[in-house]
């Protein structure tokens, strides 16, 4: 009976400092758990008062200060709690390993959309709550059970106009046709991207790449390997670039405005035949958070935040409202722009999410 006084106090105690900022958030939760007790029946029975706060965890970098701008001071502003970053990088596997140890310290991670779809059907992951979040404010399809898209970040690519002075690039099947527009190309090493663009190159409508034929995609992968070098972060893609590696390169979409500016205009980007990768919200089960979570999900919906995102980080608006809100200028390198947005590939979630392991593998085999 002492004992069990003893720790409440102590973890009262605890949360009294957590609360006024002298205990991290990481640190109360591991007391929690020492202790035996779930944060979730913390003080009361609810996780809000051990909580006091939303933790993202991304990429870190610029992301942090955009999402904060974009939604997080208006998510504070409504309901008090401030938006915190774990910026180490939300990897399935470790989120894998963050719910199975029981020391959640995470309450939503900016991830894929098939990271939902894997992570869901093993368990690690949340329901979104559709009562809060709308469906509706995003691309039809988008909108899963453990998951939703607030964002789209796409692969299209650049060529050097210099390079080609008689005749631009404009499809994936230029891209591939090392005859006709010689050079070096980037890729991304991934197999993001790259399996669907070669799909496109060899033929393939943009509407019928799922389920993604490997064999075909990696064959059309291997006849201009001699002419190719790979990527595996976009600040390394974007500087085989302007660097003059490569005549044409895989981008990621939100880069390509900035190299555009940052070249004078030398390299241009090729949107038609862009793949829009849908990005994510998930929520980890046992979030200390709880319910606020499906709040801050729903803010990040809003008009306002996805133009700021959009603004901040280039990633594309999914909220059809938010979309035919851009500005002109912004258009061209918005995937979902009513200029763009016929030639666009949609991804798809649902076969990347139960194929990653292998088609990432096969990628990794054939190029190497």
């Amino acid at each position: 009976m002492h004992d069990k006084q003893f720790l409440r106090e102590t973890l009262l105690e605890g949360a009294q400092a957590f609360q006024a900022g002298r205990m991290q958030r990481r640190t109360f939760l591991a007391l929690c758990g020492m202790a035996g007790f779930a944060s979730a029946n913390v003080l009361a029975g609810r996780a809000e008062a051990a909580a006091g706060e939303i933790v993202m965890w991304n990429w870190g970098g610029q992301s942090e200060q955009c999402h904060t701008s974009a939604i997080g001071n208006a998510f504070t502003a409504e309901t008090g709690m401030p938006l915190k970053f774990d910026t180490s990088g939300p990897l399935q596997g470790k989120i894998k390993e963050m719910v199975d140890s029981g020391n959640v310290t995470a309450d939503v991670c900016d991830a894929d959309l098939f990271d939902a779809v894997a992570l869901g059907k093993t368990g690690h992951l949340e329901p979104i709550d559709y009562t809060v979040v709308d469906k509706t404010k995003t691309i039809d399809g988008y909108a899963l059970e453990h998951g939703i898209s607030i964002i789209l970040y796409g692969y299209a690519f650049m060529y050097d106009t210099e390079a080609y002075p008689d005749g631009a690039p404009t499809s994936w099947a230029d891209f591939f046709d090392t005859a006709k527009f010689p050079g070096t190309r980037s890729l991304y090493k991934w197999a993001n991207g790259s399996l669907e663009a070669a799909l496109m190159a060899d033929g393939v409508a943009k509407d019928a790449l799922y389920p993604i034929d490997m064999d075909r995609a990696l064959a059309k992968i291997k006849a201009i390997k001699a002419d190719t070098i790979y990527w595996g972060a976009g600040s390394e893609a974007q500087q085989m670039i302007v660097n003059g590696e490569v005549s044409m390169g895989m981008i990621w979409q939100n880069r390509g405005r900035s190299i555009e500016m940052e070249t004078n205009g030398r390299y241009k980007m090729v949107m038609n035949q862009a793949l829009a990768m849908p990005g994510a919200y998930i929520v980890p089960k046992g979030n200390p958070g709880g319910p606020a979570v499906m709040k801050f999900i729903a803010t990040a919906q809003s008009v306002p935040a996805q133009l700021d995102l959009f603004a901040c980080l280039g990633m594309t608006p999914t909220n059809p409202e938010a979309i035919a809100a851009l500005a002109e200028a912004d258009q061209p390198y918005s995937i979902t722009s009513a200029a763009n947005m016929p030639g666009i590939a949609l991804n798809d979630p649902t076969w990347w999410g139960e194929n990653t392991d292998m088609a990432v593998n096969a990628f990794l085999e054939a190029i190497s």
